[in-house]
């Protein structure tokens, strides 16, 4: 029979897993640049006067404007949108309803600016919002640490120098323009058919690999991320 403890042991281990998680998400974030967290746009904009200092009132307005925005949908690429809300006990898509919502209601009790702490967007998203607010579209702050190239990128090698059978870093790829495209992978069986899929249609003889090498990939590129999994749990 199980104790009462061992629910409430298991739930630590899932915060402990997912905050590890969303830490290596962040750290990959700021060497990539693929995503760029809301938090840092209004920090960036309460300096953009280039005073080390920030200004508290431009970043509560880029908050306010971050916000708005949001709701307003300029955040969404062909009817979805593209803002992600990672925490601890949830990850989930934000959508301008459920945003408009928060405010309403005032959910977190900072009318959505701790909600919008957690978020982030595409890369390509935020620029086409510096754009529309004529900011600088590509401040030096949000240039990736390791540039990245059109198509698909070389395979690392593994220790002692034996090559990658599968390219994951391609599956990684391929699986970001099915999100972009047909959004997000709604279960663990899809998600588990497309990596097989995409790493099949990237592997030189078409092999496919079998199912714990998928779930492995997973784990260590954080392709679940990448689907959108997770919202909601």
């Amino acid at each position: 029979m199980a104790s009462d403890s061992e629910p409430h042991e298991r739930d630590r281990r899932t915060r402990q897993w997912r905050t590890a998680r969303i830490e290596r998400f962040e750290e990959r974030q700021r060497k990539t640049r693929e995503c760029i967290n809301f938090k840092e746009i209004a920090e960036w904009c309460s300096e953009e006067d280039g005073s080390i200092e920030q200004n508290e009132n431009k970043r509560a307005a880029a908050f306010d404007r971050l916000a708005n925005d949001l709701i307003a949908g300029e955040f969404d690429e062909n009817g979805r949108s593209r803002v992600h809300y990672l925490h601890r006990h949830i990850a989930k898509q934000v959508t301008p309803e459920w945003f408009k919502d928060v405010i309403n209601h005032n959910w977190d009790g900072h009318h959505g600016r701790s909600i919008l702490a957690l978020c982030w967007t595409h890369q390509s998203v935020f620029k086409r919002w510096c754009a529309k607010h004529r900011l600088q579209e590509s401040a030096p702050r949000f240039e990736p640490q390791v540039k990245q190239f059109a198509g698909t990128a070389p395979l690392k090698k593994p220790k002692r120098g034996r090559p990658a059978e599968y390219n994951w870093t391609g599956v990684n790829l391929k699986l970001k323009t099915h999100v972009s495209q047909h959004g997000f992978v709604q279960t663990l069986d899809n998600l588990l058919q497309l990596c097989s899929d995409f790493a099949s249609e990237l592997h030189p003889e078409r092999k496919t690999p079998d199912a714990s090498t998928i779930r492995a990939a997973i784990r260590k590129y954080q392709l679940d991320i990448v689907a959108g999994m997770g919202r909601g749990k």
